[in-house]
C-alpha cells in the first residue's frame, strides 16, 4: 500500500520555491534592461564628452588664429593689400577674405573641423565630424597696430567660402596637370570651364617669368554675379621641378 504524504509544510515549501523560481524569471529581464539603458546613458554620456572636447579644440584653434594673424599684420612691415591678404589667409585658411577701404578692415570667413571617435553600442562606428563657422575681423587703428577678433556664425555664413575653397582647389589641379605652353588665359579659360556655362571662373591675367607662370582668377561661388561671393586667387606654377604637388601654390588675393 502507496502512502502520500500531504502535509501543510511541504505544500508551504513547494510554494516558496515557485515563487522563488518565478521572481528570478522576473528578475533576469529586469537586470538586461537595467544594463542596456545604462549602456545607452554610458554610451550617451562618452559621446557628448568627446564632442565637447572637440568643439574646444576648434574653438581653441580659432582663438590661436587671431592671436597669430594679429602678431603677424603687426610685423608685417607693408600696407599693400595682396599681401595682408596673404598674411591672413596663412594664420586663418580663410577661402574668402574681404577688404573695406573705408574702414580699414579685413574679414575673413572661414570653417574649422574636428574628428572624434564616437562610441557605439555595437562594433562598426565611423569617425563623427563637427563644424564651426568663424568671422575674423582685422583692423587697422588710427596708428600702425591690427587688432583682430574672433565671433562664431551660423554655418550658413560660411557656405560660400566653403564652395569658392572647392572651386579653386579644383582650379589648382587642373593648373598642375596643364602643359606649360597652354597656360593662356585662353586655355587656362577653356580648361576651367570647357562647356562656357557656368561663368564661375574669370581667368583676369597670365604672365610668365623664366621658370615661373603666374595665373590670377576670380572664383565665384554662384553664376549670379550680383549676388554671390567672389574671391581673387593667385595661381603660381613652377616649371622647373618635377615634383607635381610642389609645382603649382594658390593663394587669395586682394585684387586681380
Amino acid at each position: 500500500m502507496t502512502h502520500t504524504t500531504n502535509s501543510p509544510f511541504a505544500a508551504r515549501r513547494f510554494t516558496r520555491r515557485a515563487a522563488t523560481s518565478c521572481l528570478i524569471l522576473l528578475l533576469i529581464p529586469a537586470g538586461l534592461l537595467a544594463y542596456f539603458w545604462y549602456s545607452v546613458w554610458h554610451t550617451s554620456h562618452v559621446n557628448d564628452q568627446r564632442k565637447q572636447a572637440a568643439l574646444a579644440s576648434i574653438l581653441d584653434q580659432a582663438r590661436h588664429a587671431t592671436t597669430d594673424t594679429t602678431h603677424a599684420l603687426n610685423t608685417s612691415g607693408t600696407a599693400d593689400t595682396d599681401t595682408l591678404t596673404g598674411v591672413i589667409w596663412q594664420h586663418t585658411h580663410a577661402p574668402l577674405i574681404t577688404y573695406d577701404a573705408s574702414r580699414r578692415t579685413f574679414t575673413a570667413t572661414a570653417s574649422r573641423s574636428a574628428a572624434y571617435n564616437e562610441e557605439v553600442l555595437l562594433p562598426g562606428g565611423d569617425p563623427v565630424t563637427v563644424n564651426r563657422c568663424f568671422r575674423f575681423t582685422s583692423t587697422r587703428g588710427t596708428g600702425a597696430s591690427w587688432t583682430t577678433t574672433m565671433t562664431e556664425q551660423d554655418e550658413h555664413v560660411c557656405s560660400p567660402g566653403q564652395t569658392i575653397d572647392h572651386r579653386a582647389t579644383l582650379a589648382k589641379n587642373r593648373v598642375k596637370n596643364m602643359p606649360a605652353a597652354q597656360l593662356t588665359r585662353t586655355e587656362v579659360t577653356q580648361a576651367l570651364d570647357p562647356t562656357h556655362q557656368y561663368d564661375t571662373y574669370i581667368v583676369k591675367d597670365t604672365a610668365r617669368h623664366g621658370q615661373t607662370a603666374t595665373i590670377s582668377i576670380l572664383v565665384r561661388a554662384q553664376r549670379d554675379v550680383s549676388a554671390t561671393a567672389a574671391q581673387c586667387y593667385q595661381f603660381t606654377r613652377h616649371l622647373d621641378t618635377n615634383d607635381a604637388e610642389r609645382a603649382t601654390t594658390s593663394m587669395p588675393i586682394g585684387t586681380c
